[in-house]
């Protein structure tokens, strides 16, 4: 496919792309910036079909992984490409599509793990989702409070494996209900961790970083990870990690 040139700012492409790297755009237009070497190249060979675009500077060449299908490359003056690159990664950037996600509750249900995430942190949405995947979470389910899961810093950590994990749109935190699934939450006050023996299917709700749990969650099951030293609780994104390979440890 022909390479389009860019090389004014006014150009409508340019501006559209412009517009991903805020929410209010990536929320619009349904697509986002990726950007790293290893993550655009995982991507492009695992998920050409999120691929609407791959983007770089006219001093780059095209690059290789792009090179084969049917995805639109952009070649970008270089004052206009570095006000994509983010995070200064100086390699090509992946404008990646994503569709609606899905409404939680649904009628189906899910085995095993489904992950409610309420931070509002977007690096720890990235992070979570991450984790999700590389744990084998069924599905991720994204709460009114939560950062955008395509937001540039969530995807950043995220990387490949936003696309590795099914996400919905589920309803606020305090208004969380599962359908007979049993619900687990995370919290200082809950009992240890050490030992539980998880339910086959079942929900798992971190808390809000700082407010932790509402009172609307109080009577469902809590986790609690052992501290020491005077320490009160971990990052929420480390907790939520900590006590997925804990669950998946147990079903060796």
């Amino acid at each position: 496919m022909k390479t389009v040139e860019i090389f004014s700012p006014t150009n409508d492409t340019f501006r559209t792309f412009l517009k991903l790297t805020k929410v209010r755009g990536i929320k619009k237009h349904r697509m986002a910036l990726l950007s790293g070497r290893r993550q655009t190249e995982e991507v492009l060979k695992e998920f050409p079909d999120s691929c609407a675009g791959v983007v770089f500077s006219e001093d780059q060449s095209l690059p290789a992984a792009a090179e084969t299908g049917n995805i639109q490359c952009y070649s970008l003056r270089r004052d206009l490409f570095r006000q994509l690159d983010l995070f200064g990664t100086d390699h090509l950037v992946l404008i990646v599509r994503f569709g609606i996600f899905p409404l939680f509750p649904d009628e189906e249900g899910a085995p095993g793990c489904t992950l409610c995430i309420p931070f509002q942190d977007p690096s720890n949405v990235g992070s979570v989702i991450r984790a999700a995947a590389g744990l084998g979470v069924s599905r991720v389910v994204l709460l009114k409070e939560a950062a955008h899961p395509f937001h540039p810093k969530s995807v950043r950590v995220a990387g490949s494996n936003i696309f590795r994990v099914p996400i919905l749109e589920g309803p606020p935190l305090k208004q969380l209900a599962t359908s007979g699934t049993p619900l687990i939450t995370l919290s200082p006050r809950g009992e240890d961790i050490g030992g539980y023996q998880f339910p086959s299917n079942f929900c798992l709700v971190p808390g809000l970083e700082g407010p932790g749990i509402p009172k609307s969650l109080e009577g469902a099951t809590a986790l609690a990870i052992p501290m020491k030293n005077g320490v009160e609780s971990l990052n929420a994104a480390m907790a939520t990690g900590i006590v997925l390979y804990l669950w998946q440890r147990g079903l060796g």
